[in-house]
């Protein structure tokens, strides 16, 4: 056997092992939050306990909570800032030294 029908028998049998594992796939039931029971909901971004889909900002009504996600969101913004300043002054400074 050649190397040619050899690489058509290994893509044969690739080809046939993956429609039988679609097909099987099809077939399984998918998991749904009825059949877990568990109600459609997201997590507190701090300390993960569940809270509504619709809480925004996304952290539970502990007083502890909203003030570490308030720091941690002005953290968030001073970094994006300076992730923008700080190479725009250095290529505003190199520009002013080669003129």
């Amino acid at each position: 056997m050649g190397r040619k029908e050899r690489i058509a028998r290994a893509a044969t049998q690739t080809a046939s092992q993956a429609r039988e594992t679609a097909a099987r796939e099809r077939g399984r039931s998918k998991r749904t939050t009825s059949a877990s029971g568990a109600s459609a909901h997201r997590h507190c971004s701090v300390c993960w306990a569940p809270i509504p889909l619709k809480a925004e900002p996304p952290v539970c009504n502990d007083a502890e909570c909203e003030s570490t996600y308030e720091k941690r969101e002005s953290s968030r913004k001073r970094l994006t800032l300076m992730l923008y300043l700080f190479p725009a002054i250095a290529i505003l400074l190199a520009i002013m030294t080669a003129i």
